[in-house]
């Protein structure tokens, strides 16, 4: 399997992490299913309203490609 659970992939030139492949339940052979982020919003802790539900795709593997490292960076 080319892709694990947790790996930085690029879809068209769009960074995604995969969070799940075809041992899960629902995803088809030859697939990986990908979170590719949430909107920028205000947390709770400002008084914002956080994120809704994560929304995952389910893609064919072969439209990715081996991600980027990532940068790590520290909140300030």
């Amino acid at each position: 399997m080319p892709f694990a659970k947790g790996d930085f992939v690029r879809i068209d030139g769009i960074n995604a992490v995969v969070v799940g492949n075809e041992e899960d339940e629902n995803i088809p052979h030859d697939h990986i299913a990908v979170f590719l982020g949430s909107e920028i919003v205000k947390r709770e802790s400002e008084g914002g309203e956080g994120n809704g539900n994560p929304v995952v795709w389910i893609v064919p593997i072969d439209v990715c490609e081996d991600g980027l490292e990532p940068h790590y960076k520290e909140e300030d």
